[in-house]
């Protein structure tokens, strides 16, 4: 298992009192848009030894309203509507978690995005969500 976080991920300046719990999320930004990353750790796998499923829904969640806040007017404050997730495969304890997210849409009052966590390359989950604008 390495701690090392790749190189242009830093620490995330927001934050809250859920990410700090399964944190530190470190967060990057460039051509692929807002990417969040996250060193999986024991505190985060379940009894099978694999990354516990809410922690993926959890990045998936805020790598898609993150993404989307960036592309409406003002950044507003955006809620979650919907979101599905798919399991691929597998995540485990040392793994670095990067998530990822594509933005179809952002309008007025919703906003839809398509997002994905990946471990070295291999998609490990994938969602679709949608945000209320406010």
């Amino acid at each position: 298992m390495s701690a090392e976080v790749p190189a242009g991920f830093q620490p995330s300046g927001r934050t809250g009192p859920f990410f700090d719990m399964i944190g530190p999320v470190y967060t990057s930004t460039g051509g692929r848009g807002i990417l969040l990353g996250l060193r999986a750790r024991t505190e985060h796998c379940n009894a099978r030894g694999f990354v516990h499923a809410a922690v993926l829904a959890a990045l998936l969640d805020v790598v898609c309203g993150r993404n989307c806040g960036a592309r409406t007017p003002s950044n507003p404050n955006l809620l979650t509507v919907s979101l599905t997730v798919d399991y691929i495969a597998a995540a485990q304890d040392g793994d670095w978690l990067e998530a990822s997210a594509t933005v179809a849409r952002a309008g007025r009052r919703l906003a839809f995005a398509d997002g994905k966590v990946e471990v070295a390359g291999k998609t490990v989950a994938k969602a679709s969500a949608i945000f209320a604008v406010g």
